[in-house]
């Protein structure tokens, strides 16, 4: 059952090139909350009349200096709503909602988790990678991105994550080209039912993804992203196409807010 409910600010981190990450207490949701799950979130007092996604990056336990009690956002300057983020200081006061939506589930026995990022797509994966080291499995990371300032916690996966593999368009960090060409290349030396992969990122990224992964009959899991005013189902703007379960396989409607974020690859209708 999501908590709605007033959250105060104890840290927002700058780690450069318009990202950001903010750390805020709320005990009630981070207890009962899963990685890919997510807030829906105001600054109370704002003009800012609809609250705005963003999924959870950081629970107890994911980074060494996280708060107990404390859960952390990441995101990145892009419009009105996270500039307003970006401007608050420890103290401020949040307006959270959650946890929403459906999350990330382990990998089973055997399979070894890999994490396809595309930039800020790579904001529900600390605390999955952190909770499954936890319990001894293996995580591998496959990061893109337009350019090197676009890569933020890199530091941190690697410290965390093997193998982590970087790719840039503009070629300023890693492999130059998408990150797609690296998971073709690591899944050509090694056998692709070995592994679970889970992907965040643009469309345009997961569609190929879940491309890929119908061809090679690979276990995928996509967390998607959608603009959404409520969060909760109720005012449908965040559907998705799907392929029904029967046998004429026909495409209807899911919302990505209470059927997702994360759905298997080969559901989507792309």
């Amino acid at each position: 059952m999501p908590y709605d409910l007033e959250a105060p600010v104890t840290r927002n981190t700058d780690l450069g090139h318009g990202n950001f990450l903010i750390e805020f207490e709320a005990p009630e949701i981070v207890g009962c909350m899963k990685p890919a799950q997510f807030f829906m979130i105001g600054v109370p007092g704002s003009k800012l009349l609809l609250r705005r996604p963003f999924s959870v990056c950081g629970l107890p336990g994911t980074f060494d200096d996280g708060r107990p009690g404390s859960a952390q956002v990441l995101y990145k300057v892009v419009g009105e709503g996270t500039a307003l983020l970006a401007s608050l200081r420890a103290g401020a006061r949040l307006e959270v909602l959650g946890p929403l939506g459906r999350g990330f589930e382990a990998p089973e026995p055997g399979r070894r988790a890999l994490f396809l990022a595309g930039g800020i797509g790579v904001a529900p994966f600390p605390a999955f990678a952190a909770a499954l080291r936890r319990e001894g499995r293996e995580v591998g990371l496959l990061y893109g991105a337009r350019t090197a300032g676009d890569l933020p916690l890199l530091e941190w996966f690697e410290r965390v994550c093997a193998p982590v593999e970087v790719a840039t368009e503009d070629g300023s960090r890693g492999r130059r080209g998408l990150v797609t060409a690296l998971l073709e290349e690591l899944l050509r030396k090694e056998d692709p039912s070995a592994f679970h992969v889970y992907a965040c990122g643009p469309q345009p990224m997961l569609k190929a993804v879940a491309q890929w992964a119908r061809r090679h009959d690979v276990r995928c899991d996509l967390s998607l992203e959608a603009r959404m005013a409520c969060g909760f189902g109720v005012c449908l703007g965040c559907v998705v196409p799907t392929r029904g379960s029967g046998p004429e396989g026909d495409v209807g409607f899911e919302r990505v807010c209470v059927e997702g974020p994360v759905m298997r690859a080969e559901r989507l209708a792309w």
